[in-house]
């Protein structure tokens, strides 16, 4: 039998919290839209952009990655490849960038390092993701041909391959750097333990009868979201593997109602973002999953595909990637600070 189904977690019931769509975390007022295109490249892989520092979004345009100032409203770099970006991250000083036919690309911000572009496998390359274990930054690569292939920075060493049963959408790693997560095609989400250089399987959830898209750790590495297909965002306590919510896309067509990127705050702010297939992104409060803001960016005849979605660093504002535009939705720290159990937002 395998070890994959050897490991797998009991399905967990719906849990009780019930979810009411009265949540307000950002200032109406302050939504401020600039007047930078996004290429989505396809029509499922929306992990398409990142923020590597203050006022700084990077974002693919054709065979480019942007680095587009958000208070200046200009590009400020522009960082050309042989490929289509499929998916970036922007962490650690470093930019990753992942395309089709396996090819990937890592290098430093300040242009100082950079890798040769290299080849995973013949398949597409789904997500790219940057982690720190220990001291030691690493890339992690999945790809269509069922792998997760993992790089130590800068020597380029191969730490590992996972081989998996399906295709793998999305990987994510801790902030303690002790877990990933892998979701797949299959509906099933992978909990990996890291110690080293060694991944090694300790759970599966079986999330959804859909493919499971993306995956996030929240700060304090004790919970972690997995959205999927059908429009469903699972969150799971890490310890317990008990369901602590499960959301549920306000779209209701098939085509259109796909739950896409996630991400989570920063503790004290405690919220966790995700968006749709098109127009829609929402914002949870992940201190009792009782409130969510739903916010459209489209009018309602019409759809806007959203290409990805991401905290700034300080975490007081949400950028969401539209093909024609980057919009930007200023949160209400005020009021979260207001909040019973809040506690001072020092990091502000």
């Amino acid at each position: 039998m395998s070890l994959y189904l050897k490991k797998q977690t009991p399905s967990v019931a719906q849990p009780i919290p019930v979810v009411q769509n009265n949540g307000n975390f950002t200032y109406n007022d302050r939504q401020i839209v600039h007047q930078v295109e996004t290429t989505i490249q396809h029509w499922q892989l929306r992990n398409l952009i990142s923020s590597p520092s203050s006022h700084i979004v990077a974002l693919p345009r054709h065979n480019t990655i942007q680095f587009y100032n958000t208070k200046t409203k200009e590009i400020v770099k522009t960082l050309d490849l042989p490929f289509a970006p499929m998916s970036i991250d922007t962490r650690y000083d470093h930019v990753a960038v992942a395309g089709p036919r396996g090819l990937a690309l890592v290098r430093s911000m300040d242009d100082s390092w950079s890798s040769d572009v290299f080849n995973i496998g013949p398949g597409m390359n789904n997500a790219i993701g940057l982690s720190k274990i220990d001291q030691d930054v690493r890339v992690t690569i999945c790809n269509n041909d069922h792998t997760i292939h993992i790089y130590s920075i800068p020597s380029m060493k191969r730490i590992t391959v996972l081989e998996l049963p399906s295709a793998v959408n999305h990987t994510s790693v801790s902030m303690d750097g002790k877990f990933m997560l892998a979701t797949s095609d299959t509906g099933d989400v992978y909990q990996y333990s890291i110690h080293g250089d060694q991944y090694e399987l300790e759970s599966t959830y079986k999330v959804s009868n859909e493919p499971c898209l993306g995956c996030a750790w929240n700060s304090s590495s004790t919970m972690f979201a997995v959205t999927s297909q059908d429009g469903q965002v699972n969150v799971f306590d890490v310890v317990t593997q008990k369901k602590l919510c499960q959301l549920v896309s306000s779209e209701t067509r098939k085509t259109r109602k796909a739950a896409r990127c996630v991400a989570f705050s920063k503790g004290p702010l405690d919220l966790m973002i995700y968006s749709e297939h098109v127009s829609q992104v929402n914002i949870v409060d992940t201190r009792t999953f009782d409130r969510r803001q739903i916010i459209r960016l489209a009018p309602l005849d019409m759809d806007a595909h959203i290409a990805g979605i991401t905290f700034s660093p300080d975490y007081r504002s949400i950028f969401v990637a539209l093909e024609d535009n980057l919009t930007e939705l200023k949160l209400d720290l005020a009021s979260r600070r207001q909040f019973p159990s809040a506690t001072p937002l020092s990091i502000f």
